[in-house]
């Protein structure tokens, strides 16, 4: 957990300094700051993309995921949450939470950094994952807060429960985490990325939310794979 805690600390402190310095940054230079960001964001999913290889396995984790995410509803669920963080916190702070805490709570958790870090942080001691995830999560809190506001200091708070979740099974788990298993949730969790930077670049609405479930299909596609091994052996 302690890798998992400098995170949730680094995104915090970065947050607060991005509510700081967002008095001095005008709104045209917001405007435009986030538009850059929303392209950055598109690089960092087609990054992760080129290193994939089975792109069917992609293609199918993200249609079945998306399918059962629609069904469920699970943007719109989110959606009444964050409405609901919103209507306690503006009790304190007067201010829109609710578009930074989705959008920062999407990029921070997804990725395969936010499931392997704590896998490693758990098993082996081993914190350099999240130390260099906390590193990234922090600039980009300093910047998503300067335009964004309050709601992306919330995001630590999903950090801290999600990652903090993955530790508490980590021993469970590890087995599944195979090389290939750890590619696909890396494909699947970039093209959201990407969707999320399409988003804060052109308007679109993309439900990312609804595509969560698509993490999971590598490793039940594993899983299966593995009881099929053992049927046949």
């Amino acid at each position: 957990m302690f890798g998992t805690l400098v995170n949730f600390i680094a995104i915090i402190l970065g947050s607060l300094l991005g509510i700081i310095f967002k008095k001095k940054i005008n709104q045209d230079i917001g405007y435009s700051l986030y538009k850059v960001l929303g392209l950055c964001v598109i690089y960092l999913g087609i990054a992760g993309l080129v290193k994939v290889e089975n792109s069917l396995a992609i293609i199918l984790s993200m249609a079945l995921g998306t399918l059962i995410g629609e069904y469920v509803g699970i943007e719109d669920k989110l959606e009444v949450l964050s409405g609901k963080i919103e209507i306690l916190v503006n009790k304190i702070y007067k201010g829109k939470i609710k578009d930074g805490f989705l959008t920062a709570t999407l990029l921070f958790c997804i990725g395969s950094m936010a499931i392997i870090g704590p896998i490693e942080s758990t098993l082996s001691n081993n914190h350099s994952t999240l130390y260099a995830k906390s590193i990234l999560d922090g600039i980009m809190a300093v910047i998503f807060s300067s335009t964004m506001g309050f709601g992306v200091l919330l995001s630590s708070f999903s950090v801290l429960i999600y990652q903090g979740g993955i530790s508490v099974l980590a021993n469970f788990i590890k087995p599944i985490m195979t090389a290939e298993t750890i590619s696909m949730i890396s494909g699947v969790g970039s093209i959201m990325i990407m969707g999320l930077g399409i988003n804060m670049v052109i308007n679109t609405k993309l439900k990312i939310s609804n595509m969560l479930p698509s993490i999971l299909i590598p490793i039940l596609y594993t899983l299966v794979m593995m009881l099929k091994v053992r049927i046949v052996g």
